[in-house]
């Protein structure tokens, strides 16, 4: 199951960054974890996770919760491939799309980014 985003525009976490993700299964909570994401584009990521998701669970959309900066970003996404990490199991996800969403994200990680260049020039002196 590969599935390659085809955005020229995916920005790499120097941080990974927390996720809260559960699942209904059948309208019910199958399961409600945290997890890292590596990488991040305007309508996908890439989740690290500890514990890899069964069959049934990768067939019902993930509901999603992280934080970029300042503002709790809450979407819906699809897992589209999965991979073994040394670290856990790696999925790619595809959020649903909107524009709200997409900007939301941009924006996040245009302030997170001008925070790390900030931290990183108080660090070199």
């Amino acid at each position: 199951m590969e599935y390659k985003r085809s955005e020229s525009f995916r920005h790499i976490l120097i941080k990974p960054v927390d996720v809260q993700y559960s699942c209904n299964v059948d309208q019910q909570v199958a399961l409600t974890r945290t997890g890292k994401i590596l990488d991040i584009s305007p309508s996908g990521m890439s989740l690290l996770v500890t514990k890899q998701l069964t069959d049934e669970e990768k067939e019902y959309p993930l509901l999603l919760s992280f934080c970029l900066y300042k503002q709790t970003i809450e979407s819906q996404g699809a897992i589209r491939w999965e991979r073994f990490h040394p670290e856990g199991y790696q999925y790619g996800i595809e959020m649903v799309e909107s524009t709200q969403l997409e900007n939301m994200i941009v924006s996040e990680l245009k302030q997170r980014r001008r925070q790390e260049v900030l931290d990183a020039k108080k660090g070199s002196f």
